[in-house]
């Protein structure tokens, strides 16, 4: 889309913000994650400190008009895109859900996507879903609650207004319950979830008795409840997917993210879990090629020209799965020697027409891989657990992941896997059906003991072994 400007008191970002353009500002305007490029066709700017002349590519959030006016195009990627008529976060193979006869509605609060379901009868009557508007305040949960220091007020507003319009395309409901993980229930509930981000990492607060609905436009008289929360890394998302699949022994379940959670019910019953900073490489930020599941995304990858897309738009990316893929395939070819160099050496590979991986793309990719890697492998050792049994891996990533590619890049070790899709969502659903359920979630929640990996002997090593292809 090409837009005049013809505002100079504040930085493009901000302009563009204002006339309603959804800028992928995943830092937060730091300049580091490079998504809000865009071109420059007329007029006088100036980018980092530096005066550019037109035409040139720039980063919206580094640069401010100089002169009366200017036109900047604005490609499709380097925007947060409306994800309406898409809901890859279903869930399968779970309890089926409670019999009423009354409209009740589950929300999942996720750091990159919102989605909602309503329940009548047993049965999903309504969904919907859309991308978190908190991603101009950063793209993972460090940066969020970095920014919420100043923030919170607009941060949790942005939030409430996306969740209001989402409900206002649904059923009126009787109930609501929302899931997130520990910074995204904070701030919905307005609480400074500073104290996340730094040292003991304790919680604010665990559990939140339900508000009224009139925070989100529902009237006053539908109560809002929350799943509680497990610890700071350890979020309401998890406690709800621990008990949408009551793991058995041996079980480990595994939320694939920009925060890959871990837990693990032990041999001996008895449940314990940590949480892997894989950041946001697998939700495209920082990879050149990279981009969420959108149209235009390839999704799955068998090599040059044969891979599987999102329909709707020519290739714009690889996103998370197909990464893995792209890892597998060089690999298993010799392209990528072990080191996660290219053979023969090259800066960068184009892996499909117009899209190419660098080195440090794939050293990326790398550490997100070898992050859940070294997490799993050190929650066993802490935990006393043998082996690990099965895999029970949730989350829409986990719907597209290629399990054999994921094994053979080492990302996850060899076990029989049960996908399991949005269970954080199912059990907010679960929840706003059966609002009594809030005391047994309280238990559930203090029975799980958390971990925290850097503390972890040989985490390091670990960590450096699992960034190695095998």
């Amino acid at each position: 889309m090409r837009i005049e400007i013809h505002d100079s008191s504040t930085g493009l970002a901000e302009q563009l913000r204002r006339l309603g353009v959804p800028l992928d500002m995943r830092c937060d305007g730091c300049g580091t994650c490079g998504r809000c490029r865009v071109h420059l066709l007329s007029g006088r700017w100036l980018e980092n400190g530096v005066e550019v002349a037109s035409p040139a590519e720039v980063l919206a959030c580094r640069t401010r008009l100089l002169s009366d006016a200017g036109t900047v195009e604005v490609p499709f990627a380097s925007c947060l895109p409306c994800a309406d008529g898409q809901f890859a976060d279903a869930w399968q193979d779970l309890d089926p859900m409670p019999v009423l006869d009354k409209v009740v509605i589950g929300i999942d609060i996720g750091t990159t996507t919102l989605a909602a379901a309503a329940l009548c009868n047993g049965r999903i009557i309504a969904r919907e879903v859309c991308f978190n508007p908190q991603a101009r305040f950063g793209d993972n949960v460090m940066s969020r609650i970095s920014a919420a220091e100043t923030h919170l007020v607009e941060m949790r507003q942005v939030l409430l207004d996306a969740l209001a319009e989402m409900l206002r395309k649904m059923p009126s409901p009787a109930r609501v319950a929302i899931a997130g993980n520990s910074t995204m229930t904070c701030i919905f509930h307005g609480v400074n979830p500073a104290q996340l981000g730094r040292a003991p990492f304790d919680l604010p607060q665990s559990n939140f008795a339900p508000v009224p609905g009139t925070c989100l436009g529902l009237p006053a008289s539908v109560p809002i409840h929350t799943m509680p929360l497990i610890s700071a890394f350890l979020g309401g998302d998890i406690l709800g997917g621990l008990w949408e699949t009551r793991l058995e022994k041996g079980d480990y379940f595994i939320d694939i993210g920009t925060n890959c959670e871990i837990v693990a019910r032990g041999m001996h019953g008895s449940l314990g879990g940590a949480a892997a900073a894989a950041g946001p490489a697998f939700e495209g930020a920082g990879i050149a090629c990279g981009t969420r599941a959108v149209p235009g995304a390839i999704c799955r990858y068998r090599g040059f020209r044969d891979y599987d897309m999102i329909p709707g738009k020519p290739p714009v990316g690889l996103c998370g799965s197909a990464m893995v893929d792209v890892l597998a395939v060089l690999h298993r070819s010799g392209r990528l020697n072990r080191f996660g160099r290219l053979v023969p050496p090259s800066s960068s590979l184009e892996v499909a027409d117009g899209l190419s991986l660098s080195e440090r793309d794939i050293e990326q990719l790398l550490k997100a891989k070898g992050a859940l890697s070294a997490g799993i492998r050190s929650l066993e050792g802490a935990f006393y657990l043998m082996d690990c049994k099965r895999l029970v891996l949730a989350g829409g990533f986990a719907q597209y992941l290629d399990i054999q590619n994921a094994v053979a890049i080492g990302m996850l070790p060899d076990r029989p896997a049960r996908i399991v899709g949005n269970t954080s969502l199912a059990a907010a659903v679960r929840l706003a059906a059966t609002p009594r359920s809030a005391k047994e979630l309280v238990t559930l929640a203090q029975s799980v003991m958390e971990f925290h990996l850097n503390d972890l002997p040989d985490f390091e090593l670990r960590f450096m072994e699992g960034m190695l292809l095998p």
